[in-house]
Parts: C-alpha cells; sequence; structure tokens
C-alpha cells in the first residue's frame, strides 16, 4: 500500500491483517519508494492513496497495473472526474477513503479474482456530461457523460459487458448502448479501436494485464 499518511496507513494495516487470507508485503509513503517495493515483493493487489506524493497517483496506477498489480485508487473525497481518471489510468478499484473495513477487504479479493469494484455512492453520479473549462473548444470526449467515460475505460482494461454491468451495477443491454453511442461520437468502428483509443497514454500503450488470484493475496 502507498499513502502519504502515517495514520492512514495505520488503519490499512490493522484492515488487511484482520483477513486471514490477505498478507500484508509491504507499504510505502511515497510513489517511488511503492514502485521499487513492488519489483520487489510483486504484490496481487496495491492500494493507493489518491495524494500520493512524488509523479502522482495516477502515474503510479499505471505503472503499477502495467507489471501486472492490481491497484485500488483510494480518494478523498471522490469525484466521477476522480472515478473516471482512476480507470482510465488501469485502476481496478475506486473508493473514498472513508470505506467501510469490510467492503475494503472484500474488494482486494474482488480485484484478485479479476473483477472491477467501485464506489456505489459515486455510480449514481456518472450521467452528466463533461463540461469543458471555459474557452476551451468541446472534444468527443467531452461529449461523453462521465458513465460512458468510465464504460469506455472498463472495455480498454478487457472487460466483457457482463464484467462492466456488474460493475457499473447496469444491465448487459445498457452497456451495449452506452458503447454504441461511443463508438458513434468518437468514430470509432469497434471495441478493439475503442481499447487503442483509451489505453494511448499508457506506457506501452497496452491495457493492464488480467491476472487470476493466487493464495495467499499479498497487498
Amino acid at each position: 500500500m502507498c499513502d502519504d499518511s502515517e495514520v492512514f496507513r495505520f488503519g490499512l494495516r490493522t484492515v488487511l491483517r484482520s483477513a486471514p487470507d490477505l498478507v500484508l508485503v509491504a507499504e510505502a509513503p511515497d510513489s517511488s519508494r511503492a514502485l521499487a517495493l513492488a519489483d520487489e515483493h510483486v504484490p496481487h493487489v496495491a492500494l493507493v492513496g489518491h495524494d500520493t506524493p512524488g509523479n502522482g497517483a495516477l502515474q503510479l496506477v499505471r505503472e503499477l497495473s502495467t507489471g501486472g498489480v492490481k491497484v485500488i485508487l483510494l480518494s478523498e473525497t471522490g469525484t466521477r472526474a476522480d472515478l473516471v481518471a482512476a480507470l482510465t489510468a488501469g485502476a481496478c478499484g475506486f473508493y473514498v477513503r472513508s470505506v467501510s473495513p469490510a467492503r475494503l477487504v472484500e474488494a482486494v479479493r474482488a480485484v484478485v479474482r479479476g473483477e472491477t469494484r467501485l464506489d456505489e455512492h459515486l455510480l449514481n453520479n456518472l450521467d452528466e456530461p463533461t463540461v469543458p473549462a471555459t474557452g476551451e473548444r468541446p472534444t468527443p470526449e467531452t461529449r461523453l457523460t462521465a458513465r460512458q467515460q468510465a464504460v469506455a475505460a472498463l472495455v480498454a482494461q478487457g472487460l466483457t459487458n457482463s464484467e462492466i454491468a456488474a460493475s457499473l451495477h447496469l444491465s448487459q443491454a445498457t452497456v451495449k448502448g452506452h458503447i454504441t453511442v461511443v463508438l458513434r461520437r468518437l468514430g470509432l468502428r469497434d471495441r478493439t479501436q475503442l481499447a487503442i483509443h483509451v489505453n494511448r497514454g499508457r506506457p506501452g500503450g497496452r491495457p493492464p494485464p488480467r491476472v487470476g488470484p493466487a493464495p495467499p493475496m499479498t497487498v
């Protein structure tokens, strides 16, 4: 896990050690130390604070997920823009820091199984289109709602329609409809082109590998 707050890390340490199937292998106060420890211990999951010092939390998410580590990002307040950015960076989970211990432990288990887990409270506020800053020219992306952007980010991670539906609490028909709209607005032909489009800014241009569970789960 990685967070600059010693108090918050202590809380996470206590929560993780209460779960008999989870093993805490390392903790770091900044992104550079986190990457070094990830190389050394190769954990299944990394818990990353949104305000991580160093190169920044999103860059840390990109680098960890590209290396095969499943990342859950923990945000101070949590906005729909933060959630979409986290998914686009490759995060498999996104929660506000006030998430309950039981829900966080279950999220760790779920992402190791290959699932994506998101803060349910944030999912209710994803249907408004992104508003560009004053003076900025609208782009195809800003004409997408935050939910459509979230769907696109999950497509880029290699999730199926049923997995996306479960993650965003939608029907598969709704997911399919969102993908159709996204493809049309971005001028893309299929979900492969969509994945390439979303992953263009990722290191190596590839989505994070989806690895299966290997007990015990290391964090």
